[in-house]
C-alpha cells in the first residue's frame, strides 16, 4: 500500500504485473485487423480456436435485445458486420468471461456481478450510438464492456481502504476521486495501464480512461473518440440508475456539462433509454447470462 494521495513507480510495476495475459487468440484476432489483410475463412478459423467465445459472437450477433442482423455462421458475421467489429467485440466477450470468474471482495461484488454491470452499461452504450453514430456502436460496445476492467485489480486496494473510500465519499467526492485521494490512482487509470499491456488502441484505452470524466479528456483528440467517450460515460449513468449488477460505489454519478452538446441529445434520450433498458433487463439477462445468474446469491 503506497501512503495517501501517492503514486509511484512500484504501485505502477504492482499494477502491470496483476495484468491478466491477452490470451494469444484474441491477439491474434486483434491483430489481425490492426495491422493486416485477413480473409474471412481465416478470421473465422481464428475465432473457432476458442468454441465458448464463438458461441458468445453468434448469440450476440443473432440477440433479440443486441442486434438486428441474423447470421448462420461465422463467416457470414464477418461478412456482414466487418472483421474490424467483429475483433472488437471478441474482444468484450472475452473480458466479459473474465470479469464473470471474479468476486471482489472490495467493491462488494458477487461473482458475475462485475460482468453483468458491465454488459448491462454496453447495452445502454450501444443503443444510444445505434440512434447517433451507427459507425460506432460496436467499438462503444467494447470500450463500454471494458470500462470496469481496472476494478479486477483496484479491488484488493479497495479492500484494505474501503472505510476510508466511504468516508471520503460521505464527503462529497466520486469513487473516481475517492481512490485517488486514499491510494494514488484511480480504476479508470488502471483501465488505461490494462489496455496498453494488451495492445489495444485509442479507440477503446482513452475512452476507458475517460469515461468518468469525459470534460478532461485531451483537446487533440479525434471526434469519434470524444463521442464514444461520452457514450459511455452516458451508458454508465444509465446502469448505474437501473441498479442492476451494482456494488457498493453505485452513487449515481452526475452527467458530464458537455454530455448534451456532445451526443446531441436531450433528457428524453436517457429518460426513454433507462425505460427501455428496464424494459428488457431481463431479456438481457437470461440471454447471455442465463447460467451465471444462478451464482448470484450463493
Amino acid at each position: 500500500m503506497v501512503s495517501k494521495g501517492t503514486i509511484n513507480r512500484e504501485l505502477i510495476q504492482r499494477i502491470k504485473e496483476a495484468i491478466p495475459p491477452l490470451p494469444h487468440i484474441i491477439k491474434n484476432i486483434v491483430n489481425f485487423t490492426y495491422y493486416e489483410e485477413v480473409s474471412v475463412d481465416k478470421l473465422a478459423e481464428e475465432i473457432t480456436k476458442e468454441p465458448e467465445l464463438a458461441g458468445e459472437i453468434l448469440k450476440f450477433i443473432n440477440s433479440n435485445v443486441f442486434s438486428l442482423v441474423r447470421v448462420n455462421s461465422l463467416q457470414h458475421a464477418i461478412v456482414v458486420l466487418g472483421t474490424y467489429n467483429i475483433a472488437r467485440i471478441s474482444i468484450a466477450f472475452w473480458v466479459k468471461k473474465l470479469m464473470g470468474e471474479k468476486i471482489l471482495e472490495g467493491y462488494l461484488q458477487r461473482k458475475n456481478e462485475l460482468a453483468i454491470q458491465s454488459f448491462v452499461g454496453a447495452y445502454a452504450t450501444k443503443r444510444l450510438c445505434s440512434l447517433i453514430a451507427p459507425a460506432l456502436e460496436y467499438t462503444a460496445f467494447t470500450a463500454s464492456a471494458l470500462r470496469n476492467v481496472g476494478k479486477m485489480i483496484s479491488d484488493s486496494y479497495v479492500f484494505l481502504t474501503r472505510k476510508d473510500i466511504v468516508s471520503e465519499m460521505f464527503k462529497g467526492k466520486s469513487l473516481v476521486e475517492a481512490e485517488e485521494s486514499i491510494f494514488g490512482i484511480s480504476f479508470p487509470e488502471i483501465n488505461y495501464i490494462v489496455a496498453e499491456s494488451w495492445g489495444l488502441g485509442d479507440e477503446l484505452r482513452i475512452p476507458i480512461r475517460y469515461f468518468k470524466r469525459p470534460e478532461t479528456l485531451p483537446p487533440d483528440v479525434s471526434a469519434d473518440i470524444k463521442l464514444i467517450t461520452y457514450a459511455v460515460h452516458l451508458g454508465d449513468i444509465v446502469a448505474q440508475m437501473s441498479g442492476i449488477g451494482a456494488s457498493f460505489d453505485n452513487i449515481i454519478d452526475r452527467f458530464s456539462r458537455n454530455t448534451f452538446i456532445v451526443l446531441k441529445i436531450d433528457e428524453t434520450t436517457i429518460e426513454n433509454l433507462l425505460a427501455e433498458l428496464c424494459a428488457r433487463a431481463d431479456l438481457i439477462l437470461s440471454e447471455f447470462f442465463g447460467a451465471e445468474l444462478k451464482e448470484i446469491g450463493k
